[in-house]
This record gives structure tokens, sequence and C-alpha cells, in this order.
């Protein structure tokens, strides 16, 4: 009776113990709410190097593509060399914003001229990392692009005509996808198409970053918020990073390098470590948001996704040049998006954020006009949702090391007290140079450019030559 009574105890302060820290596993559905205990510290634990606060996908890319980068430099191939990278997550799963919910087209084309280079940069990295598992993994295909553009048409087409690789090439209606139901007037344009445009499942796709991720040793913290970054007196790196976790409770982890990577909340985690900052994140999501749902595909039969995806833009003949795009997913779906929403200031939490029923409602009724279904047929939606997407008012993506003298830390040095979840490290990690580094500001481009920002912010974090110029994706 005794050795039980002390097996209940036992059982009980260890689940008790394992409430500090949440190691999140999230299900394809959802991307779910499961959570695991961190690892306690312990001798031996690889020093922790780095924190990313962000687990959307520029978040798990800039993981991923650092542990790559730290591979190659240290030449391993087992484990993770030189430190631990954390992935800060205020969510209690990946990708709760715009990341899992984006239309999933991909290409190296479309950019403005200042992005075109980590634009194909990253469409290349995507490509080598879709094959040969990328089309089962995260719905993986070639993508065709067409542009609609009624007879009588008088302004400047959208997509415009130099948006794709080559010049738009005039298609006959019966280029169009079953799904459509095209009208006599339209005249169709193919805007782009392999290999230049390919397509994924973005939600499978943060999934599958996040499992490769967690093979290669980093760890993932949620339900926690960055409230303080602190390094010593005289240094130009960070010592640790405090997190608040859901319960209020405090976790310090020790680092030397900070990223950035949360997207439109990036501007609020900055001023909130950094107060005494005498630069600030040119960004406001207000306006870039944008309502989107899902439906099955009419007509859709399992041989059609081996012709590969399609995404047709329709605002050119959508009333008032009202944005719309209709996409095709693997499995029989067709995403609804381009459209935009009613301005509202972003919600303190990814969770809170919801969409707008009477955009929903007229984006229906303007869809169903596109669509080949009998007329008294109702859309049977879902995925409904809205996602503001990351607007940089320098009208690029921001990868960048920010200069240590503009972030105010010798005004802000104070001795934070020591909670008792504490992963403390060494700070002799010589492979990381040590400072604030920044990926956010991607707009809607955050898939596509996903993978290029990663390698590229992992380089700077290592020092290393960028694979492109990226001068001029900086603060100014």
């Amino acid at each position: 009776m005794l050795l039980m009574l002390i097996k209940i105890v036992y059982l009980f302060c260890f689940f008790k113990s394992c409430q500090s820290h949440k190691l999140g596993f999230p299900t394809l559905k959802g991307f779910g709410q499961q959570q695991q205990a961190l690892p306690p510290p312990k001798d031996g634990l690889p020093k922790t190097d780095t924190v990313i606060v962000g687990a959307g996908v520029i978040g798990l890319a800039t993981a991923f593509q650092l542990v790559l980068a730290h591979t190659e430099t240290a030449g391993a191939k087992s484990t993770l060399p030189g430190g631990t990278i954390v992935v800060v997550e205020r969510a209690a799963h990946i990708c709760p914003a715009a990341s899992g919910q984006a239309t999933g087209g991909l290409g190296d084309f479309g950019f403005s001229t200042g992005v075109a280079d980590l634009g194909i940069l990253s469409y290349d990295l995507l490509q080598k990392v879709a094959f040969p598992g990328g089309p089962a993994e995260f719905g993986f295909s070639e993508s065709t692009v067409y542009r609609i553009t009624p007879g009588n048409f008088t302004g400047t087409p959208k997509p415009a005509d130099d948006w794709g690789p080559t010049p738009p090439v005039e298609q006959p209606l019966s280029a169009l996808p079953d799904w459509v139901q095209p009208k006599k007037h339209w005249s169709v344009q193919r805007m782009s198409g392999p290999p230049h445009a390919s397509h994924l499942d973005p939600a499978r796709f943060c999934l599958f970053l996040f499992n490769e991720c967690k093979k290669l040793g980093v760890q993932f913290v949620f339900n926690a918020k960055a409230i303080s970054a602190e390094a010593a007196p005289g240094s130009t790196y960070f010592s640790s990073v405090q997190l608040e976790q859901q319960d209020h409770s405090l976790l310090n982890i020790s680092c030397r390098s900070l990223v950035l990577a949360a997207g439109p909340w990036s501007p609020r985690v900055f001023s909130t470590l950094f107060p005494n900052a005498t630069v600030h994140l040119p960004m406001n999501s207000t306006t870039s948001a944008g309502n989107h749902f899902r439906i099955r595909t009419p007509r859709w039969k399992p041989e059609d996704d081996r012709k590969g995806s399609v995404q047709v833009f329709l605002q050119n003949d959508a009333p008032d040049g009202q944005g719309l795009d209709i996409t095709s997913f693997s499995g029989g779906e067709l995403y609804v998006g381009g459209w935009g929403a009613i301005p509202e200031e972003l919600p303190e939490r990814a969770e809170s954020i919801q969409a707008q029923p009477s955009e929903i409602e007229s984006m229906k009724a303007l869809t169903k006009q596109y669509l080949r279904i009998p007329e008294d047929d109702e859309l049977e939606i879902f995925a409904v949702g809205r996602c503001y997407r990351p607007f940089a008012n320098l009208r690029h993506p921001i990868i960048t090391k920010v200069d240590w003298d503009l972030l105010g830390m010798e005004k802000g040095f104070r001795n934070v007290p020591r909670s008792s979840n504490q992963i403390q490290v060494g700070l002799d990690c010589n492979h990381s140079k040590g400072g604030l580094y920044l990926n956010t500001g991607h707009f809607g481009d955050g898939v596509a450019l996903s993978m290029g920002s990663g390698k590229i912010t992992s380089e700077l974090l290592l020092g290393l030559v960028p694979s492109i110029d990226v001068s001029g994706l900086g603060l100014s």
C-alpha cells in the first residue's frame, strides 16, 4: 500500500513538472493543440544559441535552413552542432495566422526588382525540398495560371502583362479548367505555367517543416510570449530572452542571437523587447487582411490531380475591379481568395482573428457566378478565415541584422529574476555572431519566399556571405 502511494505521489509530481515548458505536436487538421513537456535542463544539453520568435512559415523555414547551414559548416550529419535552436510561439500550435491559410502559389516571377533574386532563390530551394516526397507530403504540384479579361475591358489588367515570366499567351475558353463557367465575351490569357509555377498546400507544408525541424533537434515552446531580452554590459549579443507562459510563469532561455519572424506582430514584439530602441519596424497591417474560404471542386475526379493546380484571376471581370482569384488544390478543393477585408486593427492574438460574415456572403455570391454548378445549388464552404498579411511600408521584406547601437540595450539593463524554469547555458557558441535579426514583412509572399528568406537569415546568423545581395532589404 505504501509503495503504491509513493508511486502515485511520484507520478503527480512528474506531471506537474511537465507543465512548465510546452512542446507542441500539431495534427494536420487545424494543427491541433496537443502538448508535450520540453525536457528540463540537464548536463550535456546542447547550448541554446538562437531563439526564433514566431512559428509561422518564415520562422519554421528559418529554423530549418539554420540547421542545414549549421550541419554544412560543421560537416556533421546527425546532430545539431554548436547550439540549440528554440522557436517560440505565443499560440498553442504552429502557424495560427496567415501561413497555414495562404493560397499556396509558387513561382520564380512576379516580384519587384529588389525582391526578384530572393524569389528565384526561394523557388529553387522549394523545388529541391519538394522532390521526391513533396506531392504526397504537402500536395506539391505543377501549376498553370490564367487571367480572365472581358471583351469590353478598358482598364489596366491584373495581373499586369509584365507579371509573368513571359508575356501573356492568348488561349481558347476550352483551356480553362472544367470547374469554371466561361462567358462568351471573355478572353483568356495564360500568364504562367511549368516550370516557372508550382503549388503546394501551405498548412501541410508548414507541418512538414515543423516535423523536419523536430527531427533535426529544433525545440519549440508554445503558449509563450517574449517579454524581455537581456545582454551583459558592453556586449553586442544577447545573454537571454525571458518568456511569459500561459499560466504567467516566467521562462528564461539563454541565447546569443534572436530572430523576429512574427509576421504582422513583429512590430509589437520589437517594441516590447526594445522599448528604448531608436529605430522601429515600419510596418502596418491594418488594411492588409483578406477573407477566404474553400469549397469542393465541381466535377472533380481523382485523375484531375495529375494535371496539377490551376489558378484563375477574375478581378478584371468582377464588379468594380473587386479582387477575386480561385485556385485548385489537390484532392478536389478550390481556394477562393484575393478579396480583401473591412479594415480592422490587428488583434493581440492570432486566434482572435475571424472571417467577416458580410464579406464571406459577398464572396460566395460572386464566386458562384464563375463556377459550373446548378443555379439552385448553395456553395458548401469550409476552411473560412481571414488573414493579416505582414505589410512593410518599405514595400519589401525586411531581412537584416539590426545595428546593436539602435536597440537601446545600454539604457535598459536590469536584473531580471531567474525563474525556476531556466534553460541556462554557456556563451561560448562561436558559430554565431549574436544580436538581433529580422525576417518579416513578406506581405502575401510568405510561403513563396519562405525558404530563400530562411536561408539568407541563417547565413546572416552565421556570419556568412549571403547567397544573394540583400542590401536593399534592410530598414531603409
